[in-house]
């Protein structure tokens, strides 16, 4: 992964000088065209993680390899202890590095300059958002007691929309992110997988030390687990008993919310926003009835609005609501949320009574956010911001002084850059806190991209090299088994001799036999009485009376004439009927022609199981015969296909044997066709050329009489030349037909030109199956050893395509 089109990290001078503000038209000209580069640099990072992907998949394909050399009966137990490598840590290292880079390319790929802004309820926040963004209190939700923002926004300036764009949980997602992380922390078994098991989970009152787990009627509650014993639980861990009530309280209000666990996107006015992402107030938590809390179906929002001052085109304000949250797995939220979405963060801070001073919580908020800032240097990436508004000028000097001696070791600036504003003035944050950031980004996120191409770049080596010794081990052991393979290697090359050779005389004597059969001087009798056999259904059809007796034959045939004051339509309609009645009865061939082709691969595959051992397997039962060939030469063209040396000629030739069809309406019913097309009412006249009716009755019982009996005679002509067209000799019978096919597979098996070296290869790829129990000992030719080889051989291909 190259760093080559990233812009070269400015010096200390240009470090230093980057918070100064420049021109609006300077700061957006150079942030659109960092945005520009990191669009350039975006395919390489893309393709990167397709390749630790596949590297991934090696590692696993390469770990089942080898699980099952070690596991096969001939590979000695030193060399089953040898192969105990930690193929399960390479794994989680490609996996982290799959996450890196999704990291890296999820900052590649953004669109905007992203700025986050953290900091612990009522610190002035949202206020913050506010006046960054333009938006009121239906958007970003403030208030003076209880926390509000209870969903990630995502704000963009956008000059001419104003919307929200909420994206929806499922109930499934809803499952595994919100209510997961609370039976974690609860230690609660299983998890609901439908909204009725949600809606009667029997979660457990809080209760006071000592006292039985039981639900909210009362009942005693079975599978709650706790960390410390049931009845202290309460009394050591009081987060419990504050996890729990949200977790209850979300339970209540399931039926506020449960209609809008839909997935998908929902675009809302931005009016109408507040009920989505902020949570109940006090005074609704306290009113009668269930509170409302459609918040929960949120997963996040995106607002698009015109910003006030829009000094840059391309910017987005991230709001994170969380730090310092008591929630469930808050604190991971927040840092996933940093760490994928923002190319900087604002930390408020407000100098409040009591509170104006760095503290503990601050210090840890801190290093929750360092985490997220990845190989970026956590000066460029982190700004604390001091809320002046509404405070005791003494209050912001003494929490001022504090930051500098606690936090930056008291020289300004040093770690981190502390800016300070009035958040609930809109010239105010955009003059002193926006536009130096945003200008120091513009000079800085080069930097920032290339300290993390090169974070990035490095931790991938570093796994690749982990990975590379796990492969050079891997080749070390193997090569104990290359160098005793010499005389094993001699006795298995003769025996794939012999079985090309046993193969060849079985294949040859089948062929011969299916010769005498198909060149016979006889007619083939089999299919000579299979095509009697249909002939003779025919007849009773037609002499049955047409398949419907011949009264109502003649009744139907009154009837219409009758209608119709003629006899041709009736006449015309039933001629087509028969020759469609004929043609469906002589398809009946088709159950003997199976059974030929059927017969056929039985004993292709038979003679396949006589000489190959193990490696088809035991045989079928006698219920399964009917398949138990076709069956096996599919596996034994997949064997071929998945040999760790691959047998194509071979398998080709066992796949055109299963090609093979013999069927009535391809290959006999076009020698029949000029027969039954005689099965019409109209013919030419011999003498006018004129078409004209063979047969034409009056409409009465006599004539319905006389054209049943016209019909019938017509019908048994008809099925008479179609037996005598299926019997000619001068077609293709099905004898003809096995013959060729199985001549042309023991042609291409034994004679090709690749026959000889594709029967070494099977020989080698499946010697224990073929000959189980004559080799006491594992060689490099062993099919298992081989897999190994050729994967691990693949992987160490993948991963030398890692950019220099």
């Amino acid at each position: 992964m190259s760093t080559s089109t990233t812009a070269p990290v400015p010096d200390a001078t240009a470090d230093r000088q980057a918070g100064t503000p420049g021109t609006a038209s300077d700061t957006e000209a150079r942030i659109a065209g960092i945005l520009a580069d990191r669009r350039r640099l975006l395919p390489e990072v893309t393709a990167e993680v397709q390749r630790w992907r596949t590297v991934d998949e090696q590692l696993a394909s390469l770990a089942s390899a080898v699980d099952a050399l070690r596991a096969h009966a001939t590979t000695p137990t030193d060399l089953r202890e040898a192969l105990v490598l930690p193929f399960a840590e390479a794994r989680e290292g490609a996996a982290e590095a799959v996450r890196l880079l999704r990291v890296l390319e999820a900052r590649l790929a953004r669109e905007t300059v992203n700025v986050g802004v953290s900091g612990q309820a009522r610190v002035g926040k949202s206020t913050l958002l506010q006046s960054v963004s333009g938006l009121g209190d239906d958007q970003i939700p403030t208030g003076q007691a209880l926390p509000v923002t209870a969903v990630r926004s995502r704000i963009f300036h956008a000059p001419d929309l104003r919307r929200a764009t909420l994206r929806l949980h499922s109930f499934d997602t809803f499952a595994t992110d919100v209510v997961a992380p609370y039976h974690a922390e609860l230690d609660i078994a299983g998890l609901p997988a439908t909204p009725d098991e949600f809606r009667s989970w029997p979660y457990p009152s809080p209760r006071p030390p000592g006292s039985p787990a039981s639900d909210a009627n009362g009942g005693r509650v079975e599978g709650l687990r706790l960390t410390a014993a049931p009845d202290d639980a309460p009394a050591d861990r009081p987060s419990w008993v504050t996890m729990l009530n949200r977790l209850r309280a979300m339970q209540a209000s399931f039926p506020t919310y449960e209609h809008d666990l839909t997935g998908g996107e929902r675009v809302l006015p931005l009016e109408e926003l507040r009920p989505w992402v902020a949570y109940p107030t006090n005074a609704e938590e306290q009113a009668p009835g269930t509170v409302a809390r459609r918040y929960l179906a949120v997963r996040d929002v995106r607002i698009d609005c015109p910003f006030p001052h829009a000094q840059v085109r391309h910017l987005g304000i991230v709001d994170l609501p969380g730090l310092g949250e008591f929630a469930a797995r808050a604190d991971q939220h927040h840092v996933g949320g940093l760490q994928n979405e923002v190319d900087a963060v604002l930390m408020v801070k407000r100098p409040v009574e009591g509170m104006a001073y760095w503290g503990d919580a601050d210090a840890r908020a801190l290093d929750l956010i360092d985490s997220a800032r990845g190989f970026v240097d956590r000066r460029d990436f982190v700004f604390l911001v001091l809320n002046t508004g509404d405070t005791a000028d003494a209050l912001v000097t003494a929490l001022r002084d504090h930051v500098r001696g606690q936090v930056n070791s008291g020289v300004a600036d040093q770690f981190f850059q502390v800016l300070e504003c009035d958040a609930a003035d809109t010239g105010d944050v955009f003059t002193r806190v926006l536009s130096p950031v945003l200008a120091h980004l513009a000079a800085r996120m080069p930097a920032m991209d290339a300290a993390a191409v090169a974070g990035t770049r490095a931790e991938l080596h570093a796994t690749a090299q982990r990975i590379g010794t796990l492969a050079d081990d891997l080749r070390r052991v193997l090569a104990s088994v290359a160098q005793s393979s010499g005389s094993v290697a001699e006795d298995l090359d003769l025996r794939s001799r012999r079985l090309r050779q046993d193969l060849s005389a079985a294949l040859v004597g089948l062929v011969g036999e299916l010769r005498a059969q198909a060149r016979a001087a006889g007619e083939d009798q089999a299919y000579t009485d299979a095509v009697e056999h249909a002939y003779a259904a025919t007849r009773g059809w037609i002499t049955g009376g047409l398949g419907t007796g011949e009264r109502a034959w003649r009744d139907e045939a009154l009837r219409s004439m009758t209608v119709d004051r003629n006899s041709s339509r009736y006449a015309g309609d039933e001629l087509n009927r028969v020759r469609v009645e004929i043609s469906s009865s002589f398809e009946e061939i088709d159950v003997y022609f199976a059974a030929r082709v059927r017969a056929l691969w039985e004993r292709v595959a038979q003679i396949l199981r006589d000489h190959t051992g193990a490696l088809l397997g035991p045989e079928s039962d006698a219920e399964s015969d009917a398949t138990s060939g076709e069956d096996a030469l599919r596996r034994f063209a997949a064997l071929l296909a998945d040999a760790s040396e691959p047998c194509p000629r071979l398998r080709r030739a066992v796949e055109q044997l299963l090609t093979v069809r013999l069927d009535y309406r391809s290959q006999l019913h076009p020698r029949v066709r000029a027969e039954l097309d005689g099965l019409t009412l109209q013919e030419r006249d011999p003498v006018t050329g004129e078409q004209r009716n063979r047969v034409v009755v009056e409409v009465s019982p006599d004539g319905a009489e006389q054209l049943y009996a016209f019909v019938v005679q017509m019908a048994e002509q008809a099925a008479y030349l179609t037996k005598k067209a299926l019997l000619l000799r001068e077609g293709v019978t099905p004898a003809l037909v096995l013959h060729a096919a199985a001549e042309q597979l023991e042609d291409t098996m034994i004679r090709s030109g690749d026959s000889e070296r594709e029967f070494k290869r099977l020989a080698r790829s499946y010697r224990d199956e073929i000959w189980p129990g004559v080799f006491g000992e594992i060689d490099a030719a062993n099919a298992r050893v081989a897999a190994v080889v050729r994967t691990r051989d693949a992987l160490v291909a993948t991963l030398a395509e890692e950019k220099a």
